[in-house]
C-alpha cells in the first residue's frame, strides 16, 4: 500500500527572482502533511524554499527541500507552474529525485523553457513524497562539498561554479548529482544548475564545474551532493 504525503506551496516572486518563504507546517496547503496511516506518524518531509533564475527564455527552477521522516528511499516528486505578473501559465515541468539520508535537506532542480519574449515573475511548486518507489532504502553517507566559486564564463553574461566534492566512501562514486543554488543580494534564489561528475575517486575528492542559469550575477551560492540510485 502505497503511503504518500502531499505538499503544495505557491509564492510570489520579483521580476527576475524569486524564492517563497518557509512554509508553515501543519496545513492542507502548507509545507507538510502527515502520512495517513497514523496520527503519531512523523510527516514525510517538508518545503522549505522555491526560487527560479531566468536568462534569455530560459528558466531554472528550484524548490529545497527536507526529509522529516526517520526513512529514506522516499520517491520525491515536485511539479513547477511558472507565471508571469498578471498570473498567466507560462510553463510547466517536474522533477523526480529520491531522499538518501534520514534529515536530508537539498534541491530538487530542473529547467523550462518559457514564451519567446515572456518573463517569469512567480512560481509554483508541489511536492509529493512517496514511501514505495525503485530507489534503495539503505542510509548513505553524506557527500560533503565544499565552497563555492563562482566567475563570469567566456560566454559574455553567464556564470560558471567550482566546487570541491568529497567521496564518504572506500570504493569510487559514481555520477553523484551536484547541486548550485544561489541567491542575490537580498537573499532570495535567483537560479542555479547541476551536473552529475562521472568519477569521485575512493575517499578523495574531484572539482565539480557547473553551468548556472540565473538572473544576473548571484552573490552567494551554495552546492549540495547527492548519490545517484546506481549507488545507494
Amino acid at each position: 500500500m502505497r503511503v504518500a504525503a502531499l505538499v503544495a506551496c505557491s509564492a510570489l516572486f520579483l521580476a527576475g527572482c524569486g524564492e517563497a518563504d518557509k512554509v508553515e507546517q501543519g496545513s492542507s496547503t502548507g509545507g507538510t502533511s502527515t502520512p495517513a496511516a497514523g496520527a503519531d506518524e512523523k510527516p514525510a518531509g517538508s518545503l522549505l524554499k522555491t526560487g527560479f533564475g531566468q536568462r534569455d527564455a530560459y528558466v531554472s527552477l528550484i524548490a529545497i527541500v527536507q526529509n522529516t521522516s526517520d526513512k529514506v528511499g522516499q520517491t520525491v516528486t515536485v511539479q513547477f507552474n511558472v507565471k508571469d505578473a498578471n498570473g498567466e501559465l507560462l510553463a510547466s515541468e517536474s522533477q523526480v529525485e529520491f531522499f538518501s539520508r534520514v534529515g536530508q535537506e537539498f534541491p530538487v532542480q530542473t529547467q523550462v523553457e518559457a514564451p519567446k519574449g515572456k518573463k517569469a515573475a512567480k512560481v509554483e511548486a508541489t511536492l509529493l513524497i512517496e514511501d514505495k518507489g525503485n530507489f534503495p532504502s539503505e542510509p548513505f553517507p553524506e557527500i560533503k562539498t565544499g565552497p563555492v566559486t563562482v566567475a563570469k564564463s567566456e560566454y559574455g553574461n553567464e556564470f560558471t561554479a567550482k566546487v570541491e566534492v568529497t567521496n564518504p566512501k572506500t570504493e569510487p562514486l559514481k555520477s553523484p548529482r551536484v547541486d548550485i543554488v544561489c541567491y542575490d543580494a537580498s537573499k532570495k534564489i535567483n537560479g542555479g544548475g547541476f551536473i552529475f561528475p562521472e568519477l569521485i575517486p575512493p575517499s578523495g575528492e574531484a572539482v565539480a564545474e557547473v553551468d548556472l542559469l540565473t538572473t544576473g550575477k548571484p552573490t552567494s551560492c551554495v552546492a549540495y551532493a547527492s548519490p545517484s540510485a546506481l549507488e545507494t
